[in-house]
């Protein structure tokens, strides 16, 4: 995941929000009025609340993917010729070549939230929409993420209180582990001479 950039201004730069790129080829026809849906960044925390208690324990689970779409309005004769060759060299890509490295996505409003890379969760048939010959298609991105080198997760085979394993201590995350340092050093920085 990229970090977050300059947005490119859509009031000096209209033309520039009519289309999204895929794999450096531009999108067909022009993104529908309120065309762009989802693509929110999500930070994954997980709540927990105790029974009768005020507030909650806050984790931090994942970074859970950005997903969302675009609806795309068809009007000419080259936007159907368009979208059938964007489908044919871009959204029918292999799902396993998709996740592989995922697919480049340019699109001005995602470099607030960083999305760079992405892959095809769906697309559609032209489906006409409000008569008069308009006709639009939506296509489904998944944000692109590469698999972690090793899962940070452990999940117990069984659950006993304050029993030992016997298979060593249990691994702590390590940021726990430099807040109790930084905790035990301020407390014996915080110790008076007489104690």
């Amino acid at each position: 995941m990229a970090g977050p950039s300059t947005t490119i201004s859509p009031i000096s730069n209209a033309n520039d929000w009519m289309f999204f790129t895929l794999n450096g080829i531009n999108s067909p026809g022009t993104i529908a009025l309120g065309g762009v849906k989802g693509f929110k960044r999500a930070t994954g925390w997980d709540i927990k609340k105790g029974k009768g208690t005020q507030g909650a324990t806050l984790t931090l689970t994942t970074v859970p993917p950005v997903k969302g779409s675009f609806t795309l309005n068809l009007i000419t004769d080259d936007d159907f010729a368009n979208y059938d060759s964007f489908v044919a060299q871009v959204l029918s890509i292999d799902p396993t070549a998709q996740q592989a490295q995922g697919l480049t996505v340019f699109y001005p409003g995602f470099s607030s939230i960083g999305l760079t890379q992405v892959v095809v969760e769906s697309y559609s048939t032209p489906e006409e929409v409000g008569g008069k010959r308009k006709y639009q298609v939506t296509i489904e991105l998944l944000e692109w993420q590469p698999p972690p080198a090793a899962s940070v997760v452990s999940t117990p085979s069984k659950t006993a209180p304050d029993q030992a394993t016997g298979g060593g201590p249990t691994p702590q995350d390590p940021r726990i582990i430099a807040l109790q340092k930084q905790l035990a050093l301020l407390n014996q920085a915080n110790k008076s001479p007489s104690q």
